[in-house]
């Protein structure tokens, strides 16, 4: 009897362990996050969560973790792990709430190894916490730097794109004041590397939008809201065109199958680097997918097989990882109206007895949906919804346009420029070491003294006698 309650109690602790890793490895709902990649992880922040336990908002585990994209996995059974001490270690305290309007994140840094969160103006105007936070996630380290310049402003509603010199570039859709001068428009341009930032002037302010770095070093801006919350009802037939190595905007007219005007979309580079694909987005077209050539700047929706969301998300976050486009968490619209009714009736009934809570309506776990969506668009005439991920993937190169040349990284390449000097050095000072030793010893051959046995008969010079001198003969053999 103590044995069955010893093992009975055992299995009780093993039980409890277990269901607790598992809340801990279940993030909760979310919507205007942030997703980084990097090194075979795809980190996730913050973002406006479930509101019914209050508990999860200050969870650092519920509020910083990752996807482990190194193995292969489905997405039935997403590989969700937290960094090593987290909970220590997340300073929550420093960067801004979703309730002041969040941060924006990116990558950046010398090889732009470096996840980067700047909080926003209203945490940032009272000078109490430093504007920006970096982590390593190599060293698993978090730290603070002092910036030069404007005071940088980030936001979760504001797309962060971060090019090859480690700038991260920001579109503002609402008023601000920095060093007492309140502007209306602005691109932030925030350099991770000499830790110094900028405010230029821009001809668009949006919120929600997509925003596209392409390898050429165009920024390519469509979409989104304005400063009121209103949908322009054009924002997909005229983009905004940013070049990075010039400081120069241009605007472009689209043509094809235009979308409707919409807010809260994602928009990532195909692989080939000639066509911008758009997921998603926050109004009642049934369409959740569309692409835009950027050899003629045309949109068309493309071919795709697989089994399809039933719900399109918004305010969602999408990276090109490998050969997949893995689109995270974001609310939802559903397509069919028996559905919307439906929700509808639920929402009401959740706000009467439970008050209103910001997201409980992204709930597609409820319809077998995951929080993580996959899409195949390795091949640009049919893309694929699949639920498997496979890491041999991560191998593909990154996306080199046709259209236009691409401008080269400096930093890239100086480092090649200096490697290949520094190889070249190396091989001709072994070339001279081997040469010189060759030299020396065919020298040394050389000047070798004769030894019976190993000279030529041919060679041999007869010593004349004290006859043959007299009588003046000398001969050779």
């Amino acid at each position: 009897m103590k044995k069955f309650t010893f093992f009975f109690i055992a299995l009780l602790c093993l039980l409890q362990i277990k269901i607790e890793v598992n809340a801990q490895l279940t993030p909760s709902y979310r919507k205007l996050h942030s997703a980084i990649f990097i090194e075979k992880k795809l980190y996730i922040f913050g973002g406006i969560m479930n509101y019914v336990d209050p508990i999860l908002l200050t969870d650092p585990n519920n509020v910083f973790f990752y996807l482990d994209m190194s193995t292969p996995f489905d997405t039935s059974n997403l590989p969700w792990k937290i960094p090593p001490n987290n909970i220590e270690n997340l300073p929550l305290e420093s960067l801004s709430s979703t309730d002041t309007g969040g941060v924006a994140a990116s990558v950046g840094g010398i090889n732009n190894n470096t996840i980067v969160f700047i909080n926003n103006e209203k945490d940032n105007v009272t000078n109490s916490i430093s504007p920006v936070h970096f982590f390593d996630p190599e060293n698993n380290l978090w730290n603070t730097q002092n910036i030069s310049g404007d005071r940088p402003i980030g936001r979760n509603q504001m797309r962060t794109v971060t090019d090859y010199n480690g700038k991260i570039y920001l579109l503002t859709g609402f008023d601000f004041t920095v060093q007492g001068v309140t502007r209306s428009n602005g691109l932030i341009i925030f350099d991770t590397i000499n830790l110094n930032c900028e405010i230029k002037d821009a001809p668009v302010s949006r919120l929600g939008y997509g925003a596209t770095f392409l390898p050429n070093g165009i920024i390519v801006y469509m979409a989104g809201w304005d400063r009121n919350y209103n949908i322009a009802p054009n924002n997909f037939n005229e983009i905004y065109l940013y070049d990075t190595n010039n400081d120069k905007w241009d605007i472009k007219i689209t043509a094809g199958s235009i979308p409707h005007g919409d807010a809260g979309i994602t928009s990532v580079l195909g692989l080939d680097g000639n066509r911008i694909i758009v997921f998603g987005g926050d109004n009642d077209n049934n369409n959740n997918l569309y692409v835009l050539d950027l050899k003629n700047y045309e949109w068309y929706i493309p071919k795709v097989t697989g089994q399809s969301p039933g719900f399109k998300r918004g305010e969602h976050t999408a990276n090109v990882i490998g050969k997949y486009m893995v689109i995270a968490f974001g609310k939802y619209l559903i397509f069919f109206f028996n559905k919307i009714i439906l929700i509808l009736y639920l929402n009401i009934i959740k706000i009467l007895f439970l008050g209103s809570n910001g997201i409980t309506q992204d709930k597609y776990r409820s319809s077998g949906e995951s929080d993580i969506l996959l899409l195949d668009i390795s091949n640009d005439s049919e893309y694929v919804w699949t639920t498997s991920f496979d890491p041999a993937s991560l191998t593909i190169n990154s996306p080199s346009p046709t259209y236009s040349p691409s401008t080269p990284p400096k930093n890239i390449t100086s480092n090649v420029i200096i490697g290949l000097i520094i190889s070249l050095v190396i091989v001709v000072g072994i070339l001279l070491i081997i040469a010189f030793f060759l030299i020396r010893k065919y020298k040394n051959t050389n000047k070798a003294i004769p030894t019976p046995g190993n000279i030529k008969s041919e060679m041999i010079v007869s010593i004349p006698s004290e006859y043959e001198l007299s009588h003046e003969k000398s001969r050779v053999y």
